[in-house]
């Protein structure tokens, strides 16, 4: 346990390691105190465990999952407690007993209570938890139940395992006044809150028993799905956590929504829902194999995954529609020519580099299978372009994570980042520094960690050092941050808007969903980043760990990029401005840029970092350095000529009209394969008459294979 925590201590913040050593030491103090007979010592000790257990749930939910480990989750917090009030009262066992023993039956009622509490709750969260979560489909015929009463419902194992507070009190009470109607008074009063609270679930409970079968909430899902016909799918399943995997699908967002044919986005953890953007297209979330099987996409003839995950599998099997395999960004690193891709029926590239990428794959990928669409989503990022007066030259660090090898050198964070941060900051003429890390730092290295929050340690010193020197930039900032609070809480409801379904949990106002807001997405992100880039004032560095302000938009505030070897390079080459690649390992610069073609117009930096300048005084230069005739070049060879939004719709076009003339939409091929009514041929039906219809007839022939 001291080597987890030890361990933990060196991957948390300090404040985080205070409050779990605080909580800790108060248990401590608790069952000292209660054997040694220190009334008050034990009453702060008691005050000090409730107070850290709230702050931790309430702010560090890491740090619970955490204790959890360390087998000291609250259950058996909670039942040291009680047992450290029980080994306090045998001082009044004296009074006939009688505190001790009401105590002892109100913690042992309080448990009893607390077990058909939580069984009701769990009768009713799985009773409502529906096999699909959507947005922007109307599952209203479902016809769910209300949901329960939030103050009875919501987070009620934490509130459950608070009930003994009542009976603590009491039992203290007691203690003190030596009178034992004070405990009986605490264990009445819990066991009210217990039976009102259950009281308030059973009208739920009723309503649950008519719950809408899976075969139903399919049947009706299906019939939604229908009348918006599909014709494209966006397919995501994360290999990695989902918040820091959702930038992955939500980059293609906006392409999607722009798309010449009627796009659905289906993912496959609930736990993506959460973080995925904002979106007016619909989308599906069914976490279960066999659930997916069940949705049926009849007019879906192409399917796009931005990611190669174990779990593409189960959408790869639909042999009516093509297969694109289209990434999550274009760059250098072996993930960007994986030789898994060639399970796809075409794999499509931003322009040359990526093709130059797979055919390095000696000929695991034919060439025919390779499409140029270029990058839409680079329609955001502006080209280089005079800046205000007042405009301090502003960098911007972007390095990648650490990968899932051992690889010391996939990142620069750990072996360069501080230094370079530290030089930038001291350099003669001031620069301002956007830090923007990758969403999976950390995910592996406890180094990366660690030089991560140094990182911003330092810039947050030299912020404070410059707020003071410029006074009324904490109060322009002040006045934007209420601006931009307002913002994102119209939003969040624009963004409610389109959730009309998720978890078993339905808007019953089919009113307010016919009256779309008046302001649109677009105009409030536009909005959103004018006031967050004007309060920061022009000299104040940023830390940008968050959807918002957008890469992109980090780009565009930017002078010059440092990077790594990853797709921010060649999403920052669109904007024609000078780029850093960083080279940890030192490797010989030509040679280097031979292996990376997109460093090939960047400004090489070793682990010394010793031409750091060079490329500051490139960003100086408003884009008209030495290298930027080949930074346009470059540009044409990564992400290709033309209109990419025009490109990408087209090839959606094209590779949808091969599939139709095999598979014309409303068809569907089942192989029937060893069944003795069809002897192996491929039988042709509507999709919406799925294999069940066979079943009903030859059920024996049929379970065998299905």
């Amino acid at each position: 346990m001291i080597a987890a925590l030890i361990r933990h201590a060196e991957i948390s913040k300090d404040k985080n390691v205070l409050v779990l050593l605080t909580l800790l030491g108060s248990y401590l103090a608790m069952l000292v105190s209660a054997v040694l007979g220190y009334f008050w010592v034990f009453t702060g000790a008691l005050a000090l465990s409730y107070l850290s257990d709230i702050h931790l749930h309430k702010h560090e939910p890491d740090l619970i999952k955490f204790l959890g480990k360390l087998k000291w989750g609250l259950s058996i917090r909670v039942l040291v407690r009680e047992l450290s009030v029980l080994v306090m009262l045998r001082g009044v066992a004296g009074i006939d007993g009688d505190a001790f023993v009401v105590v002892f039956l109100g913690f042992v009622a309080v448990h009893s209570l607390r077990l058909v509490y939580t069984f009701l709750c769990m009768f009713i969260k799985r009773r409502r938890a529906l096999p699909v979560r959507v947005r922007n489909l109307d599952l209203s015929k479902l016809n769910m139940p209300e949901p329960p009463p939030q103050i009875a419902f919501k987070s009620h194992e934490r509130k459950l395992l608070y009930l003994d507070t009542a009976v603590i009190a009491g039992a203290l009470a007691s203690h003190y006044t030596k009178i034992i109607g004070f405990g009986v008074l605490g264990v009445a009063l819990a066991v009210t809150l217990a039976v009102v609270g259950m009281l308030m679930l059973l009208p739920t409970v009723s309503q649950c028993r008519r719950v809408p079968s899976h075969e139903r909430t399919f049947k009706i899902l299906n019939q939604q799905v229908a009348k918006y016909k599909p014709e494209v799918v966006l397919y995501f399943s994360y290999a990695a956590g989902a918040r820091d995997s959702a930038y992955q699908v939500n980059m293609w967002l906006d392409t999607l929504a722009r798309l010449g044919r009627r796009p659905l986005i289906v993912l496959r953890e609930v736990t993506t829902l959460r973080f995925l953007a904002y979106t007016p297209l619909p989308v599906v979330c069914i976490p279960k194999a066999d659930d997916l099987s069940l949705l049926e996409l009849p007019e879906a003839r192409v399917i796009l995954y931005p990611a190669n995950a174990g779990k593409n599998v189960h959408m790869l099997r639909i042999a009516e529609a093509k297969h694109v395999f289209i990434g999550h960004g274009d760059s250098d690193k072996l993930a960007s020519s994986n030789r898994v891709s060639k399970v796809y029926d075409e794999i499509w590239t931003a322009g040359e580099a990526g093709e130059d990428r797979y055919q390095r794959l000696r000929g695991t990928i034919p060439s025919a299978d390779l499409v140029r669409v270029g990058r839409p989503q680079l329609s955001a990022v502006e080209t280089v372009g005079p800046r205000p007066r007042e405009h301090m030259t502003t960098i911007m660090y972007a390095p990648t994570w650490e990968g899932w090898t051992a690889d010391p050198y996939h990142t620069s964070l750990v072996l360069m980042g501080e230094k370079m941060i530290r030089m930038l900051l001291n350099m003669d003429q001031p620069v301002r520094v956007i830090y923007k890390p990758h969403p999976l730092t950390g995910k592996r290295s406890i180094q990366a960690t660690r030089a991560h929050r140094r990182i911003i340690a330092m810039l947050e010193a030299d912020n404070a050092r410059r707020e003071k020197q410029a006074g009324a930039a904490a109060k322009a900032m002040a006045q934007g941050d209420k601006r931009l609070s307002e913002l994102e809480g119209r939003m969040g409801k624009l963004k409610a808007w389109t959730v009309v379904g998720v978890y078993g949990i339905w808007d019953k106002d089919r009113s307010a969903l016919a009256k779309p807001p008046k302001e649109s997405w677009e105009q409030l992100q536009g909005e959103w980043h004018d006031t967050f880039w004007q309060s920061r004032g022009h000299d104040r560095h940023q830390v940008v760990t968050g959807q918002l302000p957008s890469l992109y938009s980090c780009y565009n505030e930017s002078d010059m990029m440092i990077s790594d070897i990853s797709s921010v390079v060649s999403d920052f080459v669109q904007s024609e401005k000078p780029y850093v690649v960083c080279n940890p390992s030192d490797m010989d610069p030509e040679l280097f840029k031979q292996l990376n073609p997109a460093a090939s117009a960047a400004y090489i930096l070793g682990p010394s970092c010793a031409d750091l300048q060079t490329g500051v005084d490139a960003a100086r230069s408003g884009g008209r350095d030495r290298l930027a005739d080949h930074r346009a070049i470059l540009k044409r060879y990564l992400l290709g000529d033309g209109d990419s939004m025009v490109r990408f719709n087209d090839a959606v076009n094209a590779l949808f009209s091969r599939a139709s003339e095999k598979f014309p939409p409303g068809d569907v091929a089942e192989p029937i394969l060893a069944n003795p009514f069809t002897r192996g041929q491929t039988v042709m039906h509507d999709a919406t008459m799925p294999i069940r219809v066979i079943r009903q007839h030859h059920p024996n022939s049929m379970e065998q294979y299905f």
